[in-house]
């Protein structure tokens, strides 16, 4: 008799195996290139990666560029996640693998130098900048991908902060003329 209540907690252990993994949540879907599966997944990133949720905005670029490879604007978005998750090596890579097939991409360059910018390297950064800019001009660059002016604002906002921090950290000098004079020798 415990052999059959064995068998029977085996198959019904099977069977609710079997039901849990036949309802896949439509982020285990796999998509495909040009789909709007695919084009949703990629507005989902993007959307995430305004709001600042960066965990989500990489899993869903990583999602729509494992279904294509070739999705230039998700794999440079996932490098912007990438960036800002601290991974800036998978970062940079991503680039790379943009410039690789294409080296008159300015949006690699440019987020190639957004990346060495946020890791201190500003002159990396400034050399892949100007890169960019030398393929493209950077109104044109910013109204193209509205992900880059927001990285860009972010960076400079950044820059202000630090500039100020350091002005005030600086021990203030009197103005020119407000010195005594030193004495002169022979007078």
């Amino acid at each position: 008799m415990a052999t059959i209540w064995r068998g029977i907690g085996v198959v019904c252990t099977l069977v609710l195996l079997a039901s849990c993994s036949s309802q896949k949540s439509s982020a285990q879907v796999p998509l495909a290139p040009q789909t709007p599966a695919l084009e949703k997944s990629y507005q989902d990133g993007r959307l995430a990666f305004k709001e600042r949720r960066y965990d989500e905005a990489e899993a869903q670029f990583a999602r729509v560029v494992a279904a294509d490879p070739e999705h230039v604007k998700a794999r440079l978005n996932w490098a912007a996640a990438l960036s800002y998750l601290n991974k800036p090596a998978e970062a940079i890579g991503q680039c790379q693998y943009v410039l690789a097939r294409d080296p008159t991409n300015a949006e690699a360059y440019y987020q190639w130098g957004a990346v060495l910018a946020r890791l201190g390297k500003h002159q990396e950064a400034l050399e892949k900048l100007d890169q960019a800019l030398a393929l493209k001009p950077v109104a044109e660059l910013l109204q193209e991908e509205p992900l880059l002016q927001q990285s860009l604002q972010a960076y400079l906002q950044r820059q202000r902060r630090q500039a100020l921090d350091a002005d005030v950290a600086r021990p203030k000098t009197p103005p020119e003329g407000d010195e005594e004079s030193p004495p002169q020798p022979g007078r």
